[in-house]
């Protein structure tokens, strides 16, 4: 049992089980916790998705009903379909495929064909046999071979697979079709909303679930309004601060590391602060913090350093086409810009008015010692922002005046190059219409008093 700590005694060892593991135990350990690189699995690390979860499992014990998830990248629609799917239905009756630009309907459905009833790819071409027994009219016979299905049509996929329930057993399958957005060709789209639809007539016990980047249906599946009844539409939003501190508390448990205690209360309000919302970049995060405590074998506790490492492996570690647009916005370039895309993510909200994005300008520009410009001449720098030789790492909003990150993952790697430099952004809601300037540099003051109910914490050195 670890003691409470206590900062008028010796410290007392809170990260001891990490430093007794061999790196693969270490490695197995963390990686049943945490895992920013492959989908969540099991429905106790799913944060913060009950309703979607429940609303996935209701429509795959509804014959003829489907399932489209929708929404960012890195929010975890992966995740959701595999999660939800699985808890359903075991292995045998539970399959995931994705998508690539030369994916077509006819390949995904015979891999999804193949994996329930490969007899059912062949097709009987009958033939006749003569030799010399037609020359003497006798015993003239015929034979049958068989070969692969050569053409697989929408109609003939919904009866193989409807034909699926003629066992009698009541069997849920369940297929998780990931990365629709992929599927370049508009027939091979609307094959599949007409497949979904037949199957939904036949009352088909298999249900499809789709995952897409978009912002609705038909913007992943095309126009078909005949088809859209069949799906129950999950719209994946980001996670609200809480899941994103029990995705932290769930990985320090693994560990026996009592979260409660300083200085691990105020890393894990760092970490879900800097995610912003994103499940991707606290699992990365985590991730990085967890191997930072595990190499240094002398540590007894977490420290500003080790969070500083984590920020700066995290940014190394964030894939290449997430790093693109940045790199293309900032490298090379006045510092005026990257505080510019700063200034755009420094707050929860995804889109902000141009006055919003200078106000927090400004703040960082006192912060780092910089000469601030006009707000006229920022709107010219965010405008160049959404070029394309600049990203375009930045969107016109939904209204007029407002700006958005292209892609709103971006934005949570912006936040991440942000936070190695020393500066905090801002991740709570504003609470009026015009929001004071939030940004500030990385300083002790750590965990917003509003989330604990007293002062703020700070990290040891």
């Amino acid at each position: 049992m670890l003691q409470v700590h206590d900062a008028t005694s010796e410290p007392t060892n809170l990260i001891r089980q990490i430093h007794e593991l061999s790196k693969p135990q270490f490695a197995a350990a963390l990686g049943s916790v945490a895992s920013h690189s492959k989908p969540i699995d099991k429905i106790s690390h799913l944060k913060g998705r009950e309703t979607q979860i429940n609303t996935v499992e209701e429509a795959i014990y509804t014959p003829g009903r489907h399932v489209f998830i929708y929404g960012e990248r890195g929010v975890g629609k992966t995740s959701l379909a595999k999660t939800a799917g699985r808890a359903v239905v075991d292995a045998t009756y539970f399959k995931q495929f994705g998508c690539g630009s030369d994916t077509t309907f006819g390949s995904l459905m015979r891999q999804v064909i193949e994996a329930f009833a490969p007899k059912k790819l062949a097709s009987i071409q009958k033939g006749s046999s003569f030799g010399l027994s037609k020359l003497l009219s006798v015993n003239a016979s015929k034979n049958e071979t068989y070969g692969a299905q050569d053409v697989i049509t929408v109609s003939w996929a919904a009866d193989v697979l409807a034909s699926l329930d003629d066992d009698g057993k009541n069997t849920i399958r369940v297929v998780v079709i990931d990365e629709m957005e992929r599927l370049t060709s508009p027939d091979a789209r609307r094959d599949f909303a007409e497949l979904v639809k037949l199957l939904g007539d036949r009352g088909a016990l298999i249900t499809f679930i789709f995952t897409g980047v978009g912002a609705d249906l038909e913007a992943i599946l095309g126009s078909h309004p005949s088809s859209f009844r069949q799906f129950a539409q999950v719209k994946l939003e980001r996670i609200v601060f809480q899941p994103s501190l029990d995705i932290i508390d769930d990985a320090f448990a693994r560990f026996d590391i009592d979260a409660n205690q300083e200085p691990m209360l105020t890393a894990r309000y760092r970490i879900a602060g800097i995610a912003n919302g994103f499940p991707v970049y606290v699992h990365l995060l985590i991730e990085k913090l967890l191997y930072a405590l595990y190499y240094d074998r002398s540590a007894t506790e977490i420290t500003l350093d080790h969070l500083r490492q984590a920020i700066e492996a995290a940014v190394v570690d964030a894939q290449e086409e997430i790093r693109k647009s940045y790199d293309l916005a900032t490298r090379g370039r006045s510092d005026i810009y990257r505080l510019a895309t700063w200034a755009t993510a420094d707050s929860w909200d995804l889109e902000r008015t141009t006055t919003q994005i200078y106000q927090s300008y400004c703040a960082l520009c006192e912060r780092v010692d910089a000469a601030s410009i006009q707000q006229k001449n920022l709107s010219q720098v965010l405008a160049t922002l959404k070029r394309p030789t600049h990203g375009p790492i930045l969107s016109k909003g939904f209204r007029h005046g407002q700006y958005q990150f292209s892609e709103n993952i971006v934005r949570g790697y912006v936040r991440l190059c942000a936070a190695a430099a020393g500066i905090e952004l801002q991740d709570l809601s504003p609470r009026s219409d015009t929001p004071i300037t939030h940004a500030h540099a990385r300083q002790t003051r750590a965990v917003h008093p509003d989330r604990t109910g007293g002062p703020p914490t700070t990290l040891r050195r």
